[in-house]
């Protein structure tokens, strides 16, 4: 094992570890129930998926984004959603991931953020119109369409503080250096 790889392997597990933790804050902490009998709800979560993409890239971002979105489902009760947000949300961090992986300008990382949402709104309606019905996963899709637009304000605006991050943090300086 090359000197330092095992100490960059734990540094990025525990950088993904931290991303899943705020992303299951922010998404459970900032939540509205929708009005329709299928119990979801409209949460900020969106923005640090894209932020953890940002830092992490694909696999990683997929992984953090799963695991805290699907266990705020979980403690908020909405356990019928859990394995589909995993999968949505994990497609959304896996995709804006791939995209900022040799590339991490603003414009890019806003791409990646409105591609990571159109994921999460299809996802869901897909879901919806399979578990519920077209008409209620129609129904849905507004909301959906402003928490996709929240989520990529939320996220452009905190683009600057996230760069510095990524700079103040070795590791995650190296990320780009090790593909």
């Amino acid at each position: 094992m090359e000197p330092g790889k095992s100490q960059f392997g734990i540094q990025k597990i525990t950088t993904t570890a931290l991303m899943a933790a705020i992303i299951f804050v922010v998404t459970y902490l900032i939540r509205i129930p929708l009005p329709f009998a299928s119990g979801g709800y409209l949460n900020i979560g969106d923005a640090p998926i894209y932020i953890g993409a940002y830092l992490l890239g694909g696999p990683a971002g997929a992984i953090a984004a799963a695991l805290g979105s699907a266990l705020s489902d979980l403690a908020a009760g909405y356990v019928f959603y859990a394995l589909p947000t995993a999968i949505i949300k994990g497609a959304m961090g896996l995709v804006a991931g791939a995209l900022l992986t040799h590339n991490k300008s603003f414009s890019r990382y806003v791409s990646a953020s409105v591609l990571g949402g159109a994921i999460m709104v299809g996802g869901y309606a897909v879901f919806e119109a399979c578990a519920f019905n077209l008409n209620q996963a129609l129904a849905a899709i507004p909301f959906n369409a402003v928490q996709w637009g929240a989520g990529v304000l939320v996220a452009s605006a905190l683009y600057p503080a996230i760069t510095r991050i990524r700079r103040a943090i070795p590791t995650l300086r190296q990320e780009t250096l090790r593909k």
